[in-house]
C-alpha cells in the first residue's frame, strides 16, 4: 500500500506541466478563499411564531390546543380546516377564500365571536373522551340525572308502566349498570335539587348576556293555603338566537303578605339566583292580585329599585275573573236564581239520588253540575252548556222540592239570560286561549284585545238601535217568540253585560293603548306611512325611554326611513315564515347601521304581555303538591316545580355541563 502512494506521486512529478516563462506571479491575494456554505434557512416551526390573539376576530381562526409552540395549529372556525403555517399572511390568505360568505353571515362583532365560540366548543367536544371511558360514577350520576328529569317532566311517581318503559330507553347507554342505580327517594331528591340549580343557572347567565329582559310574577295558594308566588322570565337567548320563557324561581311568603314584603321576598331570591335588575325592562303581575290592597305596592317597589323606568302590567287572561265581574252586575238575578235551584238538589242526597235517576245510565255530568263555584259559578262556560243538557231533569226534581224555584227557572227572562251566557262564553274562552299563545307578542295580543273590543261595541249597537239578536242564534230563535217587554229587558241585561265587559278589559289592558301607537316594531314597511313615527309620537318614545342607559334614541326616524328604503331588507322581512322576532334579531345581530333601532324594538318583544306561563306552572304546583304529597319543603317543590317545567328530551340536555357544574 505505501509503495502504490510513493509510486503515485513519483508519477505526478514526471508528468507535472511546466509553468510559461513569461507567466506572472502568482500573488498571494489573487487566490481565492474558499468560501463558507450558504446556511439554510430556518422553517416556520424554528422560528417558534406565536398565535396573535387579534387574528382570532380578524381571521376568524383559533389555536388548538398543543403541548409546545412548535406543535400549535391554527383553525379555521368557518370551514374547520387547520392552518399548519403561524403566519399572518397565511391567516389572510384562507380568509380571503371565505370573504363572500363572512360579509354575508359574519359583518358583526356578536356573530363572529358566537362563531368562534361555537367552533371551540365543538373541538372541545369532538377531543372529549368517548362516554365509554367516563368514570363508573360519572356514567351512574348521568344515569340518575336522565330518571330524576323524566319524572320531573311527567310528574309522576315511579310505577307506572309507560313511563318505566321510557327511562330504560333513556338510560339505555347505561344499561350495563342498571342494576347498579341508585333510585332512592333521597337520591332522586338530590338530582332533582342539582337539576334544578343547574337550570337555574342556565337561565341566569342567559339572562346577563341578553338585552333586556322583563318578569311575570303571579300569586297563588297551595294545597295547604299557604302562599307562594312564582317568578317567570322572559328573555332573548344569545345562544339560540331566540326568545324564550321560562321559570326563574319560586318564593314562599307568610299568611297576610304586605306589597314590601313580597317584593323583598322576591329580590332576595333573584339575589340567590344572581339575577340583577339592570336589564330588566318590565314587569307583568296578576291583575286581580296586583289591585287589591297592600299588594299594589309591589309594581312600585320594583320601580323605585331599577333606574329605568319599568313597564309595568296588570295584565291577567282570566276568563273566570272577566265573566264573573259582568254577571255579577247585570246578571245577577238569573246567577242567583241557578244557585239557588242547584243548592235545593245539592243539599239533600234524596234528592241527588232522585236527579241523578232521571239522567242517563253512565253519565256523569250531573255530578260536575253540582260540583260548582259558589262565587264564579257562571264564569265556566261548561256548567251553563251543562246545565242546558240536564235542565228538564232538574226541573222535575225542583217540581217536588220547590215549585217556585222550578217557576223562576223557567221564567223567560232567566232563560233568555242563560242562552246568552251559553253562546257568548265560549267566545270569551276563545280570547283567553288566543291571548296565551306563547308565539304572540305584545302588539299581537294588544290587537286581538282591540278587535274582539270592537266587536263588541258593534253587537252593543245592533242591540241598541235595531234590537237585533241574529249574533246569537239561539238567543234570537227564543225571543222572537216572546213578547215586548221579555225582549227589552233581556236586551238591557246582555247590553249591559257587554259594556261592563268591554270597559273591564279596557281598564285591564290599559297599557296595550302605548304599543298600538308605534307599529313600526310589526311592519317596518308599510306603505300606509303609519309604521313612521309623527313628531309628537317621537317625542313620547324619547321620554319614555330615556332612562334606558343602553338605548340611543336621537335617530330612530332617519334610521326608519332609512330602512324602510332598504331592498335587501325589505326582501328578507316579506319572506315566507319569517317572523317578527327573527326578523329584529337579525337587524340587531347583522345590521350594525340599524342596531339602535333594533335594541328599541327587542326591548318591546322582551314584554311580558300575559301570565299564562305563571298560570300553567301553578297547575304544575297543585299538581305536585296535592293532598298526598303536602309534606314537601319548599326547597324540593321548587326543584321539582323547575324541572317539570324543561322541555328538553334527555338526548338534548347538556349532561356534561351538569357534571361539571355539580363538581
Amino acid at each position: 500500500m505505501a509503495k502504490a502512494s510513493k509510486m503515485e506521486m513519483d508519477i505526478r512529478k514526471v508528468f507535472k506541466q511546466p509553468m510559461p516563462e513569461n507567466a506572472p506571479e502568482c500573488d498571494a491575494e489573487m487566490v481565492p478563499e474558499k468560501l463558507p456554505a450558504a446556511k439554510k434557512s430556518r422553517t416556520w416551526k424554528e422560528e417558534n411564531r406565536k398565535f396573535q390573539e387579534q387574528w382570532e376576530t380578524r381571521f376568524l381562526v383559533f389555536l388548538k390546543p398543543a403541548n409546545s409552540i412548535s406543535e400549535q395549529v391554527a383553525v379555521c372556525a368557518v370551514c374547520k380546516k387547520e392552518i399548519r403555517q403561524i403566519k399572518m399572511y397565511a391567516m389572510q390568505r384562507h380568509y380571503n377564500t371565505h370573504a363572500g360568505e363572512v360579509e354575508q353571515n359574519y359583518r358583526g362583532e356578536f356573530q363572529r365571536r358566537k362563531l368562534l365560540s361555537d367552533a371551540k366548543t365543538e373541538l372541545e367536544r369532538q377531543q372529549e373522551p368517548p362516554r365509554d371511558f367516563l368514570k363508573k360514577a360519572d356514567q351512574l350520576l348521568v344515569a340518575t340525572f336522565k330518571v330524576a328529569l323524566l319524572l320531573g317532566q311527567a310528574r309522576k311517581s315511579f310505577d307506572e308502566g309507560e313511563l318505566v318503559k321510557k327511562i330504560v330507553l333513556a338510560v339505555q347507554p347505561e344499561n350495563m349498570l342498571f342494576r347498579e342505580l341508585p333510585l332512592s327517594n333521597d337520591m332522586l331528591q338530590r338530582s332533582t335539587r342539582d337539576l334544578a340549580n343547574f337550570l337555574q343557572n342556565e337561565i341566569a347567565e342567559k339572562v346577563a348576556a341578553s338585552p333586556f329582559y322583563s318578569l311575570c310574577l303571579v300569586e297563588s295558594l297551595d294545597v295547604m293555603k299557604n302562599p307562594k308566588i312564582i317568578v317567570c322570565v322572559r328573555f332573548f337567548d344569545c345562544a339560540l338566537c331566540c326568545f324564550t320563557e321560562g321559570v326563574l324561581c319560586q318564593v314562599s311568603l307568610t299568611d297576610r303578605p304586605t306589597g314590601k314584603h313580597i317584593f323583598q321576598c322576591v329580590q332576595a331570591r333573584m339575589q340567590e339566583c344572581r339575577v340583577s335588575f339592570d336589564n330588566l325592562c318590565g314587569l307583568t303581575a296578576d291583575g286581580a292580585a296586583a289591585r287589591q290592597g297592600a299588594q299594589a305596592e309591589v309594581l312600585n317597589c320594583f320601580q323605585k329599585s331599577c333606574p329605568q323606568k319599568l313597564f309595568l302590567f296588570h295584565w291577567f287572561v282570566h276568563q273566570e275573573v272577566l265573566a264573573s265581574k259582568a254577571s255579577m252586575e247585570s246578571m245577577d238575578e238569573v246567577e242567583s236564581v241557578v244557585k239557588k235551584c242547584i243548592s235545593a238538589v245539592n243539599t239533600s242526597g234524596v234528592n241527588k239520588e232522585r236527579f241523578a235517576t232521571l239522567c242517563d245510565t253512565g253519565s256523569a255530568t250531573h255530578k260536575v253540575l253540582l260540583n260548582y263555584n259558589l262565587v264564579h259559578w257562571l264564569s265556566f262556560n261548561d256548567n251553563v252548556q251543562e246545565l242546558f243538557e240536564l235542565r228538564g231533569e232538574l226541573i222535575e226534581v225542583l217540581n217536588a222540592v220547590s215549585p217556585e224555584l222550578s217557576q223562576k227557572l223557567q221564567d223567560p227572562e232567566v232563560h233568555g239570560g242563560l242562552l246568552f251566557l251559553k253562546e257568548f262564553l265560549p267566545k270569551l274562552a276563545s280570547l283567553t286561549l288566543e291571548l296565551q299563545i306563547p308565539q304572540l307578542t305584545i302588539f299581537d295580543r294588544v290587537e286581538v284585545i282591540h278587535t274582539f273590543r270592537m266587536t263588541i261595541a258593534d253587537i252593543v249597537q245592533q242591540l241598541q238601535e235595531n234590537r237585533d239578536f241574529s249574533v246569537f242564534s239561539e238567543l234570537s230563535g227564543f225571543l222572537s217568540c216572546q213578547d215586548e217587554s221579555v225582549q227589552r229587558k233581556v236586551g238591557l241585561a246582555v247590553t249591559k253585560y257587554l259594556r261592563i265587559l268591554s270597559e273591564d278589559l279596557e281598564n285591564c289592558f290599559s297599557e296595550g293603548n302605548f304599543f298600538r301607537q308605534y307599529t313600526f316594531v310589526t311592519d317596518p314597511f308599510s306603505n300606509s306611512g303609519s309604521g313612521f313615527l309623527a313628531a309628537d309620537k317621537l317625542t313620547a318614545l324619547r321620554d319614555r325611554l330615556a332612562s334606558f342607559a343602553s338605548l340611543d334614541v336621537r335617530n330612530l326616524q332617519y334610521l326608519m326611513v332609512h330602512m324602510r328604503n332598504n331592498a335587501r331588507m325589505k326582501t328578507y322581512f316579506s319572506q315566507p315564515g319569517v317572523t317578527v322576532q327573527q326578523f329584529w334579531l337579525k337587524v340587531y345581530l347583522s345590521e350594525d347601521t340599524y342596531r339602535p333601532l333594533a335594541k328599541v324594538a327587542l326591548l318591546f318583544l322582551s314584554l311580558f304581555s300575559t301570565t299564562g306561563l305563571c298560570e300553567r306552572a301553578f297547575s304544575a304546583l297543585h299538581c305536585l303538591k296535592g293532598k298526598s304529597r303536602n309534606g314537601l319543603t319548599d326547597a324540593n317543590l321548587e326543584a321539582s316545580l323547575l324541572v317539570s317545567q324543561e322541555t328538553r328530551d334527555p338526548a338534548d340536555f347538556p349532561f356534561q355541563e351538569l357534571l361539571n357544574f355539580c363538581r
